[in-house]
């Protein structure tokens, strides 16, 4: 078996790309649609894409003829096994924008591993762009998608992530935070759901996700401390509640003192798709004239914490970030204000 890389001459003086392959005694050749002009600026990305699709064809051939027990060698339906392994609320978004971009491509409503390769994903991304989608939100809904692939390839379902190098720049978004008087505003002002105005000021105070929040259970806080694994790194933290955290959760009432697997804050009537809505008809109700989002709180927490004075390193320890240069924007917003406030000083 062999699978090598071949280009031929085109009478315009470009070069087409195929794929010589020789097995069990045959010889066929696969062109890939891909083309290389004179003083062509992409020659080496194209290149570097031509072998990878050799790649895939010798591994495809590989795992064919040696019968290999743990792939299903693409005809596994991927919708299926995004839906059992992905349950969520969020994969189900992306799975069914998945299947409505691919929907010339579903067979009795399935859509087959083989059909995902890199060209498929580049695809999506495109249509996600064209359909209005910005920069940060298509970067997430393909981060899911990779998430997928990439279980897939540990389960050995596929031989690699046909996304993995799907690429989006991600733009540096504002960071929309709350002042301490606008937070004195909110906790004075009535919410309609009352588990939403205690969970959101928590999160003011603790920096915890929203991920973090929901999973939250009282068995989790001991001697002022809150014991947790981070629902997106998956790192162990602890975190030291402040005085006003630990007030809120006193106002908490807990169903049954005995059970410490029981959630502190019940999410079970709060649906993700309206969070922001609800937190938005709060902040507009206290008079606070922001477009909060539930992680906005996150924001409050740590530009509150290097405002009052609390070391950088400490305040990226506490928000659980694997590199101090993620927290340091957050430096950059209090340094703004500050020079904000200097410049309001009057002149002589």
């Amino acid at each position: 078996m062999s699978v090598k890389l071949r280009s031929k001459k085109k009478r315009d003086g470009s070069e087409s790309l195929y794929l010589d392959i020789y097995y069990k005694g045959t010889r066929k050749t696969e062109f890939l649609g891909l083309y290389i002009t004179k003083n062509d600026p992409e020659r080496k990305n194209k290149k570097e894409l031509a072998e990878k699709k050799r790649s895939q064809k010798e591994l495809e051939i590989f795992a064919n003829s040696n019968n290999l027990p743990n792939f299903s060698n693409g005809k596994e339906d991927f919708l299926k096994y995004y839906e059992t392994k992905f349950p969520d609320v969020h994969h189900n978004f992306v799975r069914n924008l998945i299947k409505q971009f691919a929907k010339n491509k579903l067979v009795n409503d399935t859509l087959s591993f083989n059909k995902i390769d890199e060209k498929f994903c580049e695809e999506l991304k495109e249509w996600l762009i064209v359909s209005k989608y910005k920069n940060n939100s298509v970067w997430v809904l393909l981060n899911r998608l990779k998430t997928v692939l990439n279980l897939a390839v540990r389960e050995k379902i596929i031989p690699f992530n046909p996304a993995k190098n799907i690429r989006v720049k991600k733009e540096e978004t504002e960071r929309v935070f709350l002042t301490f008087d606008e937070l004195k505003k909110l906790n004075e002002t009535e919410c309609k759901n009352d588990i939403l105005k205690k969970s959101f000021l928590f999160s003011c105070f603790t920096g915890l996700r929203l991920s973090d929040i929901r999973e939250l259970t009282w068995g989790q806080i001991r001697e002022g401390k809150i014991y947790f694994r981070q629902k997106k790194t998956k790192g162990v933290e602890y975190l030291p509640l402040s005085n006003q955290a630990l007030r809120i959760l006193g106002d908490i009432k807990k169903k049954d003192e005995d059970i410490n697997d029981q959630n502190v804050f019940d999410f079970s009537l709060l649906y993700s798709h309206t969070l922001g809505d609800k937190l938005r008809k709060w902040a507009t109700a206290a008079k606070v004239n922001k477009e909060i989002t539930f992680h906005s709180s996150r924001h409050t927490f740590a530009t509150l914490s290097l405002q009052y004075g609390v070391d950088l390193f400490e305040v990226s320890k506490l928000l659980g970030h694997k590199s101090i240069a993620q927290t340091q924007i957050y430096a950059k917003i209090v340094n703004e204000q500050l020079n904000e406030a200097v410049n309001k000083l009057p002149n002589l």
